[in-house]
This record gives structure tokens, sequence and C-alpha cells, in this order.
């Protein structure tokens, strides 16, 4: 009787998941605002739109971080990440929330290039053995939890009071500085889907551990991701395809 041969480890050769899936949704995103003519002429006509720039910036970084395991770079891209909650609250100018984004992209960048072309991490050997696996680990997840804040900011704070503040002025409260969104389908549905991959990658990394194995990580966030862009652009389809994009002075007057 042949003895049957052990199957080799299933490996990952191009390293899907969470990060991957955030990095081509970030870049997508950002192509979205950023070369698309529809984009510009939005944000020509209300420069509030702007915010998106900030969000796909925050995304497309996160992503990238998760490439690089070091506790300066991932302390900065969490860093990074908070101001996507900031800049959803609709508090600040959200052209200043893009600069400041964008900047800190920029820093990550060097940083990263840094500490590859010296073939050392910053501040690594400040850390334990555990400590650095700690810090790398929790730092993403951080910045993943914050990039659903994006859906809490505008489910929590924003859709409950957009009426009330748009009919007392069209500029009140957070109205200053991001547009009316309550029935843009696409804003619903990619901030739920926001909250369902939050869910799965929390999971996925639980499962993982520290993975000091080294171990192929789990797709399930990555195919999220994906399905998360594929049901916006849907939903932007289908709000073309009924209630249209100049739906706020139909519903608010």
């Amino acid at each position: 009787m042949s003895e049957e041969k052990p199957k080799e480890p299933t490996t990952n050769k191009w390293l899907i998941g969470p990060g991957l899936g955030l990095v081509i949704m970030g870049f997508a995103y950002i192509l979205w605002w950023f070369a698309g003519p529809w984009a510009w002429e939005a944000i020509a006509t209300d420069p509030r739109w702007a915010h998106n720039w900030a969000y796909a910036i925050i995304i497309f970084n996160v992503g990238l971080a998760w490439y690089h395991k070091s506790p300066l770079s991932r302390t900065i891209a969490m860093i990074q990440s908070f101001m996507l909650p900031v800049t959803a609250s609709g508090s600040f100018n959200t052209i200043i929330c893009t600069i400041i984004t964008a900047i800190i992209l920029v820093i990550w960048l060097i940083i990263v290039e840094m500490e590859k072309s010296r073939q050392k991490n910053f501040m690594e050997e400040k850390f334990s053995k555990r400590g650095l696996l700690w810090t790398n680990m929790h730092t993403l997840i951080i910045a993943w939890i914050l990039i659903a804040h994006m859906g809490l900011m505008f489910f929590i704070v924003r859709l409950p009071l957009e009426r009330q503040l748009y009919q007392t002025a069209h500029n009140a409260g957070y109205l200053a500085n991001l547009p009316p969104e309550a029935f843009e389908f696409s804003t619903w549905t990619f901030d739920i889907g926001l909250f369902i991959f939050l869910c799965v990658v929390i999971w996925e990394q639980y499962k993982m551990g520290y993975n000091v194995q080294g171990k192929p990580w789990p797709k399930y966030s990555f195919y999220v991701c994906i399905i998360i862009m594929a049901a916006s652009l849907l939903a932007l389809l289908i709000q073309d395809l009924t209630i249209g994009f100049d739906w706020v002075d139909k519903f608010y007057g």
C-alpha cells in the first residue's frame, strides 16, 4: 500500500488579504475622485465632496501598511486613520483634512523607504519580541476600526440631523463641510460594507493571532472589499435610474 504524500502548505503568492483589498479599494477610490471628470464637476459645483479625497487616501495608506511590518510606519498609518472620523464628522474643512492626510501619506512613504534602504526598522530595538508583535498587530486593528467609523459617523452622527439642519440652513452644522448624503445609495452601501469588512477582518485576525509561523492570511476580507466596491457601483446605477443625483431639493425642499 503506497503512502500518501503529505500535502504541501498552501501559499498566498499574491499576498491576498485585507491589505490588498484596501489598497485596491483606496486606489480605485482615488481614481474615481481624482481622474473621473464627473468628480471634478461635482467638486467644482460643491467643494464639500472633497471629503472623498481624504477617505480614499486613508484607506489606501492603511492597506499599504499591512505590507510593511514596522512599529513606526504602522503607528503613522494608525494616526492618519484618526483623520477619517474627524473628516466624516464634518467638524473641519475637508480640503484641509485632505491636505493633512496627504502629508501623512508622504511621511509614511518616506519612513518606509528609509527603513527599507537601511534594512532596519525604526524603534524596533526598543520593543520586546512580544511587544513588537502586539504593536504591529494592534495599530492595524485600530486603523481598521477607524476606517469603519466612516459609517458610524454617517449613521449615528449625521443622518439623524441632516434634514433638520438642511431646513434650518443649507450650511448649518456639519453641512458647512459635508454635503447631504441621506439618499445617496452608494454612501449607504459603502458604509454598511465597511462594517461587514471590519467584522470579517477582526475575525480573521483573531484566527491568525500574531501569526509567527507566517501562515497564509484568509482571503475573506479581500473578497469583501471587492464586493463592497461592486455593490457601491451598482448602488450608483440604481440611484441614477430611480431618484437621480439631484434629490436634495426633491426631499428637503
